[in-house]
């Protein structure tokens, strides 16, 4: 009896490991974020992140940009349609100091399209924190929703989940901008420790989960609102929320450096390598 009680529970270990194994992409399952030697500034104009998108990439050496996901690079929706990376794609960034998370997206989009009040409803981002970095099924996630209305010029936010936590502020920790004539939104997050749940300022080898969702709709009749996404590990927050299906983030010892002409960008760990 006992013999088949540890038996079973080995079975269970390993059957959850495997599902879960299942979820993890083979070379962008982690992002090792870079410290910042300066704040971000949150605007909604990415010159502060000269550089980033290349200098951290996955296992394979491609950058986070048009990641494949459970069912693609992008995943249509109530009869979306997706007509390539001119449609739609979203390329990604994380810097980091004690104070502050930092992310940025930088999503390609061929139309701007946002008539639904839900921040989610439309051109719109969704990310799901899981900050213990276990990345369990247990409700931990702290989701959070952004995007622009329709005239692409008002801001809406929503702090869906904060598990009693302080949420963000609109125009202080979040700001959008769309670029109509390069076809371009861009977002900016800022995520302090407090908004996590964390006591003690962030320090290198924290680790968290995070899912990043970015909705897309576009102006032809019936192709408004929610009608597929693409981003990083979208599926923790549709589909249900998923905690388990965050990818992982890691706070790295490696420093961004700019110059004060904003032109040149190097890693401290880069430089290191090549001596």
């Amino acid at each position: 009896m006992k013999k088949t009680m540890i038996f079973s529970l080995v079975l269970l270990f390993l059957t959850t490991i495997a599902t879960q194994a299942q979820w993890r992409h083979p070379t962008h399952d982690e992002y090792h974020a870079l410290q910042a030697d300066t704040d971000i500034t949150i605007d909604g104009n990415l010159k502060d992140w000269e550089g980033v998108l290349e200098a951290v990439t996955g296992t394979n050496g491609k950058t986070f940009c048009g990641i494949k996901n459970e069912q693609g690079v992008f995943e249509a929706h109530g009869g979306g349609q997706w007509k390539g990376a001119d449609d739609h794609e979203t390329c990604f960034m994380i810097l980091w100091t004690p104070d502050y998370v930092y992310l940025a997206l930088n999503i390609t989009d061929d139309e701007h399209e946002h008539a639904a009040p839900q921040a989610w409803n439309g051109d719109g981002a969704q990310l799901s924190f899981e900050p213990t970095g276990k990345r369990q099924p247990a409700r931990t996630d702290i989701l959070y929703n952004a995007g622009l209305d329709d005239a692409g010029k008002v801001l809406i936010l929503g702090n869906e989940q904060t598990r009693g936590n302080p949420g963000l502020v609109g125009d202080e920790d979040v700001a959008i901008t769309r670029d109509e004539g390069n076809k371009k939104t861009y977002y900016e997050f800022r995520i302090s420790p407090d908004n996590l749940g964390y006591k003690d300022p962030f320090k290198e080898g924290i680790q968290f989960g995070l899912g990043i969702c970015v909705n897309d709709g576009d102006k032809a009749a019936g192709q408004g609102g929610q009608k597929g996404w693409s981003g990083w590990y979208p599926h923790s927050v549709v589909h249900g929320k998923n905690p388990d299906k965050t990818g992982l983030v890691v706070l790295s010892d490696e420093t961004l450096s700019i110059d004060p002409l904003n032109k040149i960008t190097t890693t401290w760990g880069n430089i290191k390598s090549l001596k």
